[in-house]
Parts: C-alpha cells; structure tokens; sequence
C-alpha cells in the first residue's frame, strides 16, 4: 500500500469529520439556545448575567467551525485541532460558570476527536480535556460559582468531584482509543484493497498501450513520453495553484496512469492508413481521426465494471478529447474552451509537441526552439493560455526529459 494512498483516505475522512463536527457543534448551540431561553424564562434556575455571557462566548466556539469551513475549506489540515480547542474552550466555560451535573459535557471533545480516527488527537483531546475538566471545576469553586453544596471544600472537591470526573474521561477514552485503533486498521485494509485495484488496472493499462505499441512501432515512444510530459505539466499547474480546484495529487496520479490510454483508438485503424510513409487524403485523415472517438468508446466498454470512476472518466476524457483545440475547431465534438476536460487539455500540450519534436518517416523532428514556439503559438487557438504558460516555464526539464527517452532510430507512425 503506497503512502499516498492511505492519505488520501485519511484526507477525504478527515474532510467529512470536518463537516460533522461543525454540524454536531451547530446542534450543540442550537440546543445550547434553546436552555438559554429556557432559562431567561424562569424555567431553570442559573444566574441570568453568568449564563449570557456562557452562552455569548460559547456562541462564538460553537458557531466558528461552520464559518472556518467555508472560508478555508474542509481540507485544511489544522481545523480538526481548532475544532478540538473549540470544544476544551466550550467545555471549561460549562464547568466554570455552570453545573457540575451536565456528565455527558465532559465527553464532548473527546468524542468530537474520535470523528477523525486519529489516535494521536484523541490522547491529545483526552489530556486536554481532563485540563480543563480539572481547571474549570476549580476555577468554579474560587469564583463562588459552586453550585453543589456537596462540594463546600477542597478535599470534597477533589474526591467526589474531579477524581470521579477523571476516571469517567479516561474510561471514555479508553474506549474511544480502541475504536479509533479498529477503525484505522479497516481503514488500512481497505487501502490495501484499493491498492490492488489500481495495480491490477496499471497492469490492465500497459497492456493495452503495449497493444498499440505492437501495431505502430513509433507510438510506444509517443505514450512514454507524452505520459511524463502530461505529468510534469500537472505539476507545475498545481505547484503555481492554476486550476486549484481540479488538480489534485489525486488528480496527477490519475492522469499519470491513463495518459498512456491516449492512442488507444488507433487500434482500430487499418494498418495502410497507420503506417502510410506519406501524407494522408482527406478521406483517410477522416479515419484517422476517428481514433479519438473510437479510444474514448473503447475504454468505456472496458472500464464499465472493473475500474475506480474517476479512473475510467478521465481515461475516456483523455482518449476522446485529446484532439479537441481551444478555438472549437478541433474534433471529434468541436468542444472550446474549458467545455473541454483540463485532463484532456493537458494532455493535448503535450501530444502536439512530441508529434513535432519526433522522427517521422515523411520528415525529419523540428528543432527545438521550432517545437516550443509552435506550442506558444498555439496558445488562445490550439491550446488553454494558461497550460502554455505552464509548459514554457519547465522548458528544461521537458528537454532533458526528451533528451532521456528519444528514440535515434526512424520509425513510422502518424
């Protein structure tokens, strides 16, 4: 199992808890609302002054992770240790103004950290919150906020308040840390699994690629070049935060392993076309073309059951639309734009410019300084602005890539 597959999973777990916890929180207030009324009411019985400002700030704790999840988004890293904070927060502000008797309160954190399935939060929710179980209840007895008669003193405090309260919590967590350690276990399994899956469709792919490679001598080389180039250009679109949104390393790992899949089409064009050592009629590059749409089919039939969906939808993007140009003249459906799949787009940079910098039997490679202008020539009609910008400015490592993987002998391929 690759790392960047575990973490993968362990992101999207932690985008969702992310959104749980935010919502668990929103109820906690809502809920927090309703006793607050209650109270101002005369239902309960809690200082009016000391219970609007525990509900004033804890507004603020419990109302912060629905606004910090829409403004820095659920994939941030470092929200689940606010979200823990923000209830350690909730929780010393229940037990210090408050009552000792609300016992599930004392859980809250610990059980918002058991949403991630991290061990390590959990112990680190776990000591937090005894802290300030501790603290609060302490803090509450200074102030003359006890409100437990049972607790006039600090020896009562300790043993028939904080000790009971601290074996509670640790019994919790103990439950929780076993829970949390089952569930990353089936987390790994399943990774394990899916590991599997993409190896045996890797397998799947290089066999298809070899196919073609078979049928026309030139395009093995076509599909390990353009295939690093498609990469290294995802790269560096995600490295300058270009299409943000959409590149993902989950993204890059797709593209990588389908962009060899481009060509597959061309398995279905008659050899005497393929291979012709000339230029093609218009009749014949209408054949020719119809590799594209013929690819795209082709891998929809063989993915329909047995690959990840994002995996067949980008290979039959890239297969389909790798043809398509930004001005809308390109084919097999005349797409513009970004109506066009940016896997699709990237890999069209990067087919275009090993067709021209490579041997063909019907002319010589152009030159490289040639190749590249055709690429920044392109840009606005052929290709999307941006990824010329991007392909430009790794220029070296494309022609030390060229330069590794060139093939001296002639070859013939369209």
């Amino acid at each position: 199992m690759s790392n960047a597959t575990l973490s993968r999973i362990i992101q999207r777990n932690e985008e969702d808890a992310n959104r749980t916890a935010a919502n668990v929180m929103l109820i906690t207030f809502a809920i927090f609302s309703v006793i607050h009324i209650f109270n101002l009411a005369g239902i309960f019985v809690i200082d009016k002054p000391v219970m609007t400002v525990a509900y004033c700030i804890s507004a603020v704790l419990l109302l912060l992770p629905k606004l910090l999840n829409k403004v820095c988004g659920t994939s941030a890293k470092y929200l689940k240790y606010l979200y823990v904070l923000f209830a350690d927060l909730f929780l010393l502000v229940i037990t210090s103004s408050l009552t000792y008797h609300v016992v599930v309160i004392y859980a809250y954190p610990i059980a918002i950290a058991g949403l991630y399935f991290s061990q390590k939060l959990t112990k680190l929710s776990t000591a937090g919150t005894m802290i300030v179980t501790v603290a609060g209840q302490f803090i509450a007895f200074f102030i003359g906020r006890n409100n437990d008669h049972n607790f006039q003193t600090i020896d009562k405090l300790v043993i028939f308040g904080v000790l009971p309260r601290m074996l509670t919590l640790l019994s919790f967590a103990a439950l929780l840390l076993l829970l949390t350690k089952r569930t990353s276990k089936l987390l790994s399994d399943d990774a394990d699994n899916y590991e599997q899956l993409l190896s045996s469709n890797q397998e799947m792919i290089c066999g298809f690629a070899t196919l073609v490679e078979n049928r026309d001598e030139n395009t093995g080389g076509h599909i390990k070049r353009t295939s690093i180039y498609a990469e290294l250009l995802s790269r560096e679109l995600q490295r300058t935060g270009q299409y943000s949104d959409i590149i993902t390393d989950e993204f890059i790992e797709c593209l990588a392993m389908v962009a060899p899949l481009h060509d597959i089409g061309k398995i279905s064009i008659p050899d005497s076309i393929l291979c012709k050592p000339g230029k093609l009629t218009n009749e014949e590059f209408d054949i020719m073309k119809s590799h594209s749409a013929r690819g795209g089919e082709i891998l929809k039939e063989i993915f329909s059951n047995s690959a990840d969906e994002n995996y067949k939808k980008m290979a039959y993007e890239v297969a389909r639309y790798h043809h398509e140009k930004w001005n809308g003249r390109g084919y097999p459906e005349g797409l513009s734009e970004t109506d066009i799949p940016l896997s699709a787009r990237i890999m069209a940079v990067a087919d275009v410019f090993d067709a021209v910098s490579e041997k063909r039997c019907y002319r010589d490679a152009m030159p490289l300084e040639e190749c590249f202008n055709i690429i920044s020539e392109g840009s606005g009609r052929d290709f999307d602005p941006v990824l010329v910008e991007a392909f430009l400015n790794i220029r070296e490592t494309i022609e030390e890539v060229r330069k590794a993987t060139h093939k001296k002998n002639d070859v013939c391929a369209k």
